[in-house]
């Protein structure tokens, strides 16, 4: 795999007209100067647009994030964290961290890539999957009841050879990854350094719309994205990309 490690926050915004501001800095400032960072391969970010409300699972459903944002690393990995951890810290010093004043942020952690499928019909490596331009994802963040445990080899097993052929053979999905937990984010805001080892993101990345892909992810992979005896999910949904200057999904509502 060509990244070694990643990143991935979720974002909650409690004032609806906030939106547009938000996502002007994150989009048109903050993530290109991430993007230039040679040791950043690729970042990108998705909306949980109100209409993805009725597909939201899991134990922290509620909390209603409404933004993802993730980044992959390449080696030499270590410094390329580090140079993107002070390129946070100098937005702070240019004055250019404006969010930090009406934003939530829930840092899930850094994360090591496990596994990645693309579709044969998206026509490239899995390493590709995520720079390929598409309509959203379905992201879910879980945790396994015992990572290390015979049962969680059989999950994981199951997963790997009946779930994710079955997600890739839906025409709306160009690829299926995982990642598991490698660090605490709480520089970046998270409240517990904990080790949290039984951590799991899943990223189903979708060619076709988000909302409308959901029945028939659901129906080629049942129970996909919900809690089981072996993998607690907390926060399962499908998500939009995020076009510029078309940021006006919370307007008419608070998400």
């Amino acid at each position: 795999m060509i990244a070694r490690r990643c990143f991935l926050t979720l974002t909650r915004l409690d004032d609806p007209a906030r939106h547009r501001e938000y996502n002007a800095w994150h989009q048109l400032d903050h993530l290109p100067e991430n993007l230039a960072l040679p040791g950043v391969l690729w970042g990108d970010r998705w909306v949980r647009s109100p209409d993805c409300a009725p597909f939201v699972t899991g134990e922290e459903a509620a909390a209603g994030y409404q933004y993802a944002v993730m980044y992959w690393f390449r080696d030499p990995v270590e410094r390329a964290v580090q140079e993107w951890a002070e390129l946070n810290q100098r937005a702070v010093w240019w004055g250019r961290r404006p969010e930090l004043a009406y934003t939530h942020r829930r840092p899930v952690g850094f994360l090591t890539p496990a596994l990645a499928h693309s579709a044969a019909a998206a026509l490239v490596s899995s390493d590709v999957v995520p720079m390929r331009p598409h309509r959203g994802v379905h992201l879910t963040v879980s945790r396994l009841a015992a990572p290390g445990s015979a049962p969680a080899v059989s999950w994981m097993a199951r997963y790997e050879r009946e779930l994710v052929p079955a997600l890739l053979g839906v025409p709306a999905v160009a690829g299926v990854s995982s990642y598991s937990f490698h660090s605490s984010g709480a520089g970046f805001g998270s409240a517990s350094g904990a080790d949290d080892s039984g951590l799991l993101v899943r990223l189903v990345h979708l060619e076709g719309d988000p909302v409308e892909a959901m029945p028939a992810l659901r129906r080629a992979a049942p129970g996909w994205d919900r809690s089981s005896n072996q993998e607690r999910v907390l926060f399962a949904s499908p998500m939009r990309a995020i076009a510029p200057w078309r940021w006006d999904w919370f307007e008419a509502t608070d998400g």
